[in-house]
C-alpha cells in the first residue's frame, strides 16, 4: 500500500484557464470517455500505469453521480511525469488549481481541461487514493478504460473513511455483507495514520483560519467491519419514497438487473436513444426499453 501522502507538485498557474470553462464550450460525446481513453493510452505508452477513480469510477460501478471530471490515479512518484505527458498533448490545457474542497487535496494536483469542451482531467497520486497504482489492481471496461478494481476501490474508500463515496459504491453495485467478508479486509480500524498525514498536507496547503479545520478528514478510529455492516444494511433505508422498494434493491439498482459494468459508458441521457415505443405511435404511455441494444458489443 502507498502510504505517503506528501507529494510535492509544481504550482501550475502559468497559462492557466478558468477551470469552470469558456463560453462556447460543448459537452463531448459520451461525456469525454474517448478523450479520456486517449489520455490513459498516452500515459501507458509513457510507462505510467493509471486508472480511473472518483466520480468516474462510481458511475462505472452504477452510482447515479454526475460530473464533468475524469479523475486519473497515477503512481505518486510519477505524478510530475504524468503531468508532463498531458502538457505535451495539443488536446488539453493546464488549468489553475481549483479552490480547496473539504477532505480533498485536488487543489494541489495537476488539473487539465479538454480544449473546447466541458470536461476535465484531474491527476491524483496513488498515495491520495490509498492503494498501489499497478495494473494488477485495475479492471478494464468494455471501452478498455482502466478503472480501479472493485475490491481495491471499495477497500480504499473504507480505509480512508470516504463514506459518501463508499455508500454510493455499495448502492451502485448492490454489494452485500458477504461480498465484503469475501473480498475486503474488515479487521481492525480505518487508517487513522493516513488520515492524520492527509490533514497535515491539507493544513500545509491552505491559509490557517478559524474555518480551515472544516477541510480536514475524520480521524476517528472507526471499526472497518462495523462501518461496512452499517452501510450495506442501510441500502433499503436509503431508497426514497419516490421509488417502490418492492422493485428496487438499492436506490440505483432495480431488483434482478445485471451488473452495471456491462452497460454502455454513456452520457446521462444517451440511453433515451434506445427507447422503442410499442403500439400506436400516438400513445406514449407505455415505453419498452430495448435492453439488447444497451449492452456494448
Amino acid at each position: 500500500m502507498d502510504n505517503n501522502t506528501s507529494t510535492p507538485v509544481t504550482r501550475h498557474i502559468a497559462s492557466a484557464s478558468v477551470w469552470e470553462g469558456y463560453l462556447g464550450d460543448i459537452c463531448p460525446p459520451d461525456g469525454g470517455s474517448q478523450q479520456t481513453k486517449d489520455v490513459t493510452d498516452a500515459l501507458e505508452s509513457a510507462g505510467i500505469p493509471c486508472c480511473l477513480v472518483g466520480v468516474a469510477a462510481l458511475k462505472y460501478f452504477g452510482a447515479g453521480r454526475i460530473s464533468e471530471d475524469w479523475t486519473i490515479c497515477v503512481p505518486t512518484e510519477q505524478l510530475s511525469a504524468a503531468s508532463s505527458v498531458l502538457q505535451s498533448q495539443s488536446t488539453h490545457e493546464l488549468c489553475a488549481p481549483r479552490k480547496p474542497y473539504p477532505k480533498r487535496l485536488f487543489h494541489t494536483f495537476p488539473l487539465f481541461k479538454l480544449k473546447g469542451s466541458v470536461a476535465w482531467i484531474q491527476l491524483v497520486p496513488s498515495s491520495d487514493c490509498h492503494f498501489e497504482c499497478t495494473p494488477s489492481n485495475f479492471e478494464r471496461s468494455n471501452k478498455s478504460l482502466p478503472y480501479a478494481r472493485l475490491d481495491i476501490f471499495a477497500q480504499s474508500l473504507l480505509d480512508t473513511c470516504d463514506l459518501v463515496d463508499l455508500v454510493d459504491l455499495v448502492d451502485g453495485m448492490d454489494l452485500s455483507l458477504e461480498w465484503g467478508i469475501e473480498n475486503l479486509q474488515l479487521d481492525g480500524t480505518v487508517d487513522v495514520a493516513w488520515a492524520e498525514r492527509k490533514n497535515e498536507a491539507i493544513r500545509a496547503s491552505v491559509p490557517l483560519t478559524d474555518s480551515s479545520c472544516f477541510l480536514e478528514v475524520n480521524t476517528a478510529a472507526w471499526g472497518r467491519r462495523e462501518t461496512w455492516e452499517r452501510i450495506v444494511r442501510g441500502k433499503q433505508s436509503r431508497i426514497g419514497p419516490e421509488i417502490p422498494k418492492e422493485f428496487w434493491a438499492t436506490r440505483f439498482r432495480p431488483k434482478g438487473d445485471r451488473d452495471p459494468r456491462l452497460l454502455h459508458e454513456k452520457g446521462a441521457f444517451d440511453s433515451l436513444k434506445d427507447l422503442e415505443y410499442s403500439g400506436d405511435p400516438g400513445n406514449y404511455d407505455v415505453v419498452v426499453v430495448n435492453w439488447g441494444q444497451v449492452a456494448e458489443t
